[in-house]
């Protein structure tokens, strides 16, 4: 895995243009303009900073910047029209959450990046343990797979009412695990049904791993296959996009310490 330079991000004031319902808990908001003319096309794996109540043409403390700011996953970019989709998991109060849950078409925000990205690797397999959180993510992943790499995603949701297709280009069925039905907390069924995933590898050099969910959950999963499965660290991907009872996680955990 590669991941690009650090460089300063243009910051850029856009403007909703359509927001989708997909499932009780994830809209899908549209945002475009001209601001956008020169974003770069985001990297699989890549991420884009949001930034609510605050306008880039104006100055901005930097401490004050980062309490108004969360990371997101830019799900597609059309370079012709302008215009970025992300999509929000509509998870109770919180900054991004409740901007999302009352978002209005006309209304604006400013979106800095795109950063980070990794290379897909050549393997024969990549399995993906994912939650709601991940899953724009995993669904430009899969677009980026080489032909003949096979997908194994597992999703852990809500409930039913939480399935969705990851991407419209790729005919990927994923193995869905549902926390409600088992009162179960977040990354707990992920990290229960890892087993099941191991028993059906024939060969771990043959597998890249790509997890991304809760942290605390991400960790486990991530020990557990370094140290007793002994996949070897150029094979895992690891990503912590939220903790439990922590509002604000800090960027870029991936489990390394």
């Amino acid at each position: 895995m590669i991941l690009n330079p650090k460089h300063r991000r243009q910051m850029r004031q856009v403007t909703v243009q359509k927001i989708d319902q997909v499932t009780p808990r994830v809209r899908r908001i549209v945002l475009g303009g001209e601001p956008l003319v020169g974003f770069n096309t985001p990297r699989p794996g890549a991420h884009i900073k949001l930034l609510f109540g605050v306008d880039p043409n104006e100055p901005v403390d930097p401490k004050k910047m980062r309490s108004q700011m969360r990371t997101y996953t830019p799900r597609h970019f059309n370079s012709e029209t302008h215009e970025l989709t992300v999509e929000f998991v509509l998870h109770g109060s919180g900054l991004a959450s409740t901007w999302a849950a009352q978002a209005q078409v006309g209304e604006t925000i400013t979106v800095a990046g795109p950063g980070g990205g990794m290379d897909i690797p050549d393997v024969a397999v990549m399995v993906m343990l994912v939650d709601e959180s991940a899953m724009p993510a995993a669904g430009i992943l899969l677009e980026s797979l080489p032909a003949n790499c096979s997908p194994i995603v597992i999703c852990e949701v809500e409930d039913v009412h939480e399935q969705r297709s990851l991407s419209s280009k790729i005919g990927v069925q994923p193995t869905w695990l549902f926390r409600k039905e088992q009162s179960a907390e977040p990354g707990l069924l992920l990290e229960k049904y890892l087993p099941n995933v191991l028993m059906g590898i024939e060969d771990l050099d043959d597998v890249f791993w790509w997890i991304a969910c809760e942290a605390n959950a991400m960790r486990r999963m991530r020990s557990h296959l370094l140290n007793q499965q002994g996949v070897s660290k150029d094979r895992l991907v690891s990503r912590g996009y939220w903790k439990l009872d922590t509002s604000n996680h800090p960027d870029h955990d991936y489990g390394e310490s």
